[in-house]
């Protein structure tokens, strides 16, 4: 506040004479006016600093350390950044009285902790890639199996990859292989087919799928593959028998789910209790993504707090009933631990995914400090919870698992401490003032906490998958009380009887409350502008986002209205984005080409439907790849394909070299699986295997002048997880990478989609 004249107040002036170190926050020097702003922010820092909101930037500060290892040109060494975190932590020791250093040394030692947190996952995950395409048998245990739509999805650990040396040898591979019975976790088999390096992004800027199969440890993928042979046992670790064990139990859960309730909402039971999805249709995949419920299907911590909160309630609840228990014993406690043991067997039961992993840690910190006597629920606990799993898991801060999740709870735990400052007797007295009270806090509560969560995840989910879902308030306020009361605490009931045979009705109530889910999300879907196509926009966009975001919940203060800055300028970022006009697929089988009515025309559907499909989404294209409309204006033959540029001329798409000599001559750009030969570079733009084994991925943007710009995915970049570049060997490269076969009668069905194991990226 400020007296006639601008100048401060007395409370103000108070507030900054009892701190003298607070005129080191902002400055000297500045008129009267300038002077009064300056105490009053001053002022508000040193009120935040007091209510300790300090420490919530820290899980901020190690975020920003792990953002820029991942954003280094090459692997940082482990040594440099211990040494870099070492001498940050000493220079916030010795400046511990200083009242403006300290925060400032404490917040880059965070910086460096966040960087060297994810330098030693690197070195503690880091396994052999496979180098180039193999055709071979792998003969090794099976990890995991996952039903799969047309198959099952196998992850072996291999004992023998064809003829690569044990120093080779991935540390594991995955494969979908048709579904055969007799097969389970732990049992030794052999399976033929195509093992390829876990493929990098298929634009530049996009999902990373080689990233994040290398902190799961597969190095090779495989496609084409035979039946799998079943191998007399070998030796097992105890951690091998024990993840067998797991395994075969989530399995075993599986089929119980889906014997009991049928089709989609079987499908979806099984993936909320075990985390397999791969049984769910496309039909409801896409009606829940449009409805924006697609969270809802992917273990995160709304379920593992629903899973962990039932369990706590009906315990507590239950104890409470027994007066001798009751009221002599911490039952509040017992309860607290006994959720902690089930909340971390059902992190082992759904798969223990690095999601689940960060949720788990999570509702851990809630229930420590219940078990500490503290609040469960605030916002030092979530900067507490997000502090660990940055440390931890520093490679899921790049996911929108992580993003969406915190920012969601951050943005819910915001609200409710600024609703108890604004009524805080309201709050507090709910229960004591009548049901009609309860249930208007109740389900005003859920109103705004659902806004809040939706405004929360919009940046991320724009960024990561290019749509909004614009209907997604209603359906979740209508779904998230279905999936509270009728699906995850029934989860909970049939997984704690089915030892006993009795879980088949816990699992119909479970599989009703899906079916009103679905219902809801696919009458939302029909709704006009269900969803909005957005355009892939740059990552300082969502960066900016992301800080006003954390400016908003963090501080407490005036400060806050800082934020409009960050969001205002990531909103002008991300209306603005660039679209490329010609992608190339990182194994020269496919391209998309901006057309002359302006829109991307896709050749080599068949072989690159994945690709395809995330060129159109960033694009902000809602056409799928099996529109017709894709292919327009390409022509193929058994030589390859071409498709028109908007100023006439033509983008060659070349799979021998015969068609390559004349393609060289006529195009104005030239993309090959093959080697081209020098002279075809003085005529045409040319993209080759050469150019596809060291940059991966490559988006063309027009110039005024009709030349093109190239930005390439790997860039300049020479990191672990893309693996050693294989050079390509001439004419033999093309019958090696590909396994795409040229028809007898020439000509390429561009409908025909492909079946590869293709790259999953979860939300949420």
């Amino acid at each position: 506040m400020s007296e006639p004249g601008g100048k401060p107040d007395a409370r103000t002036r108070a507030v900054v004479a009892a701190r003298p170190g607070a005129r080191a926050w902002i400055g000297f020097g500045l008129s009267d006016r300038a002077e009064a702003v300056r105490e009053r922010l001053a002022a508000a820092l040193n009120e935040e600093r007091e209510a300790g909101r300090f420490f919530l930037w820290l899980p901020v500060a190690a975020i920003v350390g792990v953002l820029l290892f991942f954003s280094a040109g090459r692997d940082p060494s482990l040594w440099a950044a211990a040494a870099v975190f070492v001498a940050l932590a000493l220079a916030a020791w010795a400046s511990r009285a200083r009242p403006a250093g300290f925060p400032a040394a404490v917040l880059l030692a965070a910086v460096a902790a966040g960087f060297l947190s994810a330098a030693a996952r690197v070195e503690l995950v880091a396994a052999p890639i496979l180098e180039k395409p193999l055709r071979a048998p792998v003969v090794g245990s099976v990890e995991r199996i996952e039903p799969r739509p047309r198959g099952m999805r196998l992850v072996i650990a291999p004992e023998k990859l064809g003829d690569l040396s044990p120093a080779q040898l991935p540390e594991r591979v995955r494969v979908t292989v048709a579904k055969v019975s007799g097969i389970s976790a732990g049992d030794r088999v052999s399976v033929e087919a195509l093992w390829r390096p876990p493929p990098g992004p298929a634009r530049p800027g996009g999902y990373d799928f080689a990233r994040e199969a290398f902190f799961m440890g597969i190095g090779a993928v495989g496609s084409r593959a035979e039946k799998p042979v079943v191998l007399p046992p070998g030796p097992l670790t105890f951690g091998q028998r024990a993840a067998a064990h797991i395994d075969r139990l989530r399995n075993v859960v599986t089929s119980r789910i889906v014997s009991v309730v049928d089709g989609d909402p079987g499908a979806i039971a099984a993936a909320l209790v075990t985390g397999q999805r791969g049984e769910i249709s496309n039909g409801a995949n896409e009606a829940l993504r449009v409805a924006g419920l697609f969270h809802v299907i992917s273990i995160s911590g709304l379920h593992m707090a629903l899973f962990g909160g039932a369990l706590f309630g009906i315990l507590r609840f239950g104890l409470a009933l027994i007066p001798g228990i009751g009221l002599r014993y911490p039952i509040k406690k017992w309860s607290a631990m006994a959720a902690l043991l089930g909340a971390a067997g059902y992190l082992a039961l759904s798969g223990a995914e690095i999601a689940t992993q960060r949720s788990f840690v999570m509702i851990a910190i809630v229930f420590l400090a219940v078990l500490c006597d503290r609040q469960g629920i605030t916002m030092r606990n979530l900067g507490v919870a997000a502090l660990v799993a940055v440390l931890l898991f520093p490679e899921a801060v790049l996911g929108p698992s992580f993003q969406m999740s915190f920012c969601a709870v951050m943005a819910i735990v915001a609200w409710y401490e600024a609703a108890g400052r604004r009524a805080p007797d309201e709050i507090r007295g709910a229960a004591d003032g009548g049901l009609i009270r309860f249930l208007r806090l109740y389900f005003g509560g859920i109103i705004a906490t659902t806004i809040a969560a939706t405004f929360a995840t919009a940046p991320f989910s724009t960024f990561h998958f290019q749509r909004f879902a614009v209907h997604s308030l209603p359906s979740n306020l209508v779904a998230l009380p279905v999936v509270g009361l009728l699906v995850m605490p029934w989860a909970l009931v049939g997984l704690l009887l089915m030892p006993l045979g009795l879980d088949g009705f816990a699992w119909r109530i479970m599989g009703f409350g899906i079916e009103l889910m679905l219902a809801v999300a696919s009458w939302i879907a029909t709704w006009p502008f269900a969803t909005i196509s957005i355009p892939a926009f740059p990552v300082s966009g969502v960066l900016l986002l992301s800080l006003g975001l954390i400016w908003v919940a963090v501080w407490t203060t005036r400060l806050r209205w800082l934020a409009a800055l960050p969001l205002a300028a990531g909103v002008m970022l991300a209306s603005m984005p660039e679209r490329a006009d010609v992608y190339v697929e990182p194994g020269g089988r496919a391209a998309a080409v901006r057309g002359p009515d302006g829109r991307l025309h896709v050749i080599g559907v068949r072989f690159a439907s994945f690709a395809a499909g995330t060129w159109l989404a960033a694009d902000g294209d809602t056409r799928g790849v099996r529109d017709k409309s894709v292919t327009e204006g390409v022509l193929c033959d058994s030589s390859g394909c071409t498709a028109p540029l908007p100023d006439g001329r033509s983008l060659a798409l070349t799979w021998t070299y015969a068609g390559l000599a004349e393609d060289c001559s006529r195009a104005a750009i030239v993309v090959t699986r093959l080697v081209a030969p020098p002279s075809c570079r003085d005529t045409a733009y040319v993209i080759d295997a050469a150019d596809l084994a060291g940059g991966g991925a490559v988006a063309l943007f027009r110039n005024a002048d009709g030349s093109f710009a190239p930005r390439v995915a790997r860039g300049d970049d020479d990191r672990i997880w893309h693996g050693a570049t294989a050079p390509p060997e001439g004419p033999l490269f093309a019958r090696r990478v590909s396994e795409a076969k040229e028809p007898a009668g020439g000509g390429f069905d561009q409908t025909e989609i492909e079946d590869d194991d293709t790259p999953d990226m979860d939300v949420q």
